[in-house]
């Protein structure tokens, strides 16, 4: 796979790790630029409020077994 992108079966491995594997799996696939905005975002609560009500993450978290 190329870097930034994850097929289905990868993030559907995703699912079944702990929150700090996770995190630790998604930035060893995510390109230096990809992975530090993960990361401001993750530690602004404004942006991460606003990344979790989009319509995309909402979808995620719902196939994701998610509320």
């Amino acid at each position: 796979m190329n870097k930034d992108n994850f097929s289905v079966d990868e993030l559907l491995e995703l699912k079944n790790k702990k929150p700090d594997e996770m995190l630790g799996a998604v930035g060893e696939k995510l390109s230096a630029e990809k992975k530090n905005e993960l990361f401001r975002i993750l530690g602004d609560k404004k942006a991460l409020e606003e990344l979790l009500k989009s319509e995309q993450a909402q979808n995620l978290m719902k196939k994701f077994g998610g509320k």
